[in-house]
Formats: C-alpha cells, structure tokens, sequence
C-alpha cells in the first residue's frame, strides 16, 4: 500500500509495515496570500504537481466539482481539503498543505473562512484510507489544528504530519 509521502515512485511499505509519513517540505507552503477559493486550490494542487503526484488536469476537476456540487470539501471550520474523482490525472497518494496568510470563503459553507487546505490525491477508492486516517487523528485535534494554521516553520508542520 502507498503511503508515505516524499519521494517519486517508491516503495511505502518496509517489511510489512507502513511508513506513515506523510509529508516533507515540496508539499507545504505557509503564509500564502491569494485572492479566493480557487486561488487556493490551485496553490495546494500545484505542490502536489511540482512533485509528479498529479497533473494540473485534477486541480481542474476540484474546481468544477466545488463549482457543481458545493464546498463540499470544507470539512471543519477554517479547513478545506480539497479532492477530486481518482480518475482525475492522478499518478501517487498525497497530500499537501497550505496554510493562508488571509482567510478565505469556499463559497457558502458554514465551516467558512477557510485557513487551512490540505490538498488530497488519491489513486482508488481504497488506496488513501491509511492516509485519510492519520490527517483525521490531527484535525481531530484542535490543539494540533491550531498550531498547523500558525506554523511559522515548514518545520513545525512536517513534525506535526510526522509524528
């Protein structure tokens, strides 16, 4: 099972056990300005780019789906994690994350406005549950979802996802 994230097409599995690391410094930008929602899902998906793990297609089908379906991705107040079908251009699970130097709204959802948007990429239908599952354990918590939006370190985030 692929989980780890980090490297271009490698093995996250080591002798039968995951390795749940789930970010490295690529994938996250702190502090970004941008001017909307579309803005910045485009920021988080072109990390996920940068890396190889999707194509530019995906950030394309986040914003129509958000557009057709609603911000159905805001999924606590002041976070976003914005996905799309699997279909969608995508090459490796991943994730990024991107913390906004000003709020912004995803359209009408009551979890607005957004800080945090941690972008997800799926390859199936199965193949993110692990991943999904340790990103649930930290916006769980609100402690650590506090100290993710006020990160000052690309640092202080990796230790975060990591640990």
């Amino acid at each position: 099972m692929l989980i780890q994230m980090g490297e271009q097409k490698h093995n996250r599995e080591r002798n039968g056990v995951l390795d749940l690391r789930l970010l490295n410094k690529e994938r996250v930008a702190l502090q970004v300005r941008v001017k909307d929602w579309k803005e910045a899902v485009r920021v988080s998906g072109q990390l996920l780019v940068d890396v190889g793990s999707i194509e530019s297609c995906y950030i394309d089908a986040i914003i129509e789906n958000m557009q057709e379906y609603g911000p159905y991705f805001v999924l606590a107040p002041g976070v976003a994690m914005p996905h799309a079908s699997c279909s969608s251009g995508v090459h490796q699970v991943d994730i990024s994350v991107v913390t906004l130097a000003n709020e912004v709204a995803f359209m009408d959802s009551l979890n607005n406005p957004v800080k945090l948007v941690i972008c997800l990429a799926a390859t199936d239908n199965n193949s993110h549950i692990e991943l999904l599952k340790k990103v649930s354990q930290i916006l769980s918590d609100e402690t650590c979802v506090q100290r993710v939006k006020h990160a000052k370190t690309v640092e202080e985030v990796l230790t975060i996802f990591n640990s």
